[in-house]
């Protein structure tokens, strides 16, 4: 074996070694902090899968929320990716101990739009200052008012969140609506101005025949 295939088979080996490792780590943060699981929801319901990009240096892997947790793997899924993420070790490292938000900003991310601002908010509650301000809600439900109300206040900004992702739906949903309405009465008026279109013409057509009649008749 030559000393360019060996040092590639111990890459691999360190990136699985790494990767099973955060797998661990994410998938027991998922399963255990509650802010976490609400945010990643519908991640886990439609089994999103992600790709990370570095570039500096270079490396990717992937990401797949299940229900037993989160999957890192250095192979492609067989399905198409839903997001794709380019970025560079270094944000990563800020976005993840400190929460450099940033850093979450020079993210380049390609897919579903929706989905990348999901993403971002995500990534930022996965940061190490998020998870540690609750991180006995991990374990067991909080014992005293003082830990209730400060898991209350972690969540307080996500519950703020959906509530404004909520009334921006029911407005869009009011605007398809009046969109709608005014399409109908479009096509009501125009149904209209093609009846009197067709009978202007089959009276002029009539006046002109009997006019034609009257002079050559």
């Amino acid at each position: 074996m030559s000393d360019t295939q060996q040092r590639k088979e111990q890459s691999y080996l360190l990136l699985n070694i790494v990767l099973i490792i955060l797998e661990t780590v994410f998938s027991f943060i998922l399963k255990n902090d509650g802010v976490i699981g609400l945010q990643a929801k519908q991640f886990v319901q439609n089994k999103t899968s992600i790709r990370i990009n570095s570039y500096l240096p270079y490396f990717d892997f992937y990401i797949q929320f299940c229900e037993k947790g989160i999957l890192f793997d250095y192979k492609a899924p067989e399905h198409a990716v839903d997001l794709t993420v380019n970025t560079t070790f270094l944000d990563l490292f800020k976005i993840l101990s400190v929460g450099n938000r940033r850093s979450i900003k020079k993210m380049r991310i390609e897919g579903d739009p929706d989905l990348k601002e999901q993403f971002k908010d995500l990534m930022l509650h996965f940061s190490a200052p998020k998870l540690f301000a609750d991180w006995k809600q991990w374990l067991a439900k909080p014992e005293t008012p003082e830990e209730a109300v400060a898991s209350k206040r972690r969540i307080a900004p996500l519950l703020e969140k959906i509530d404004q992702q909520r009334s921006q739906i029911n407005y869009l949903t009011v605007e398809v609506k009046q969109y709608q309405n005014r399409i109908r009465r479009i096509e009501r008026r125009q149904r209209l101005i093609n009846i009197a279109f067709s009978v202007t013409s089959i009276v002029l057509i009539l006046l002109l025949v009997y006019t034609m009649f009257r002079l050559y008749g």
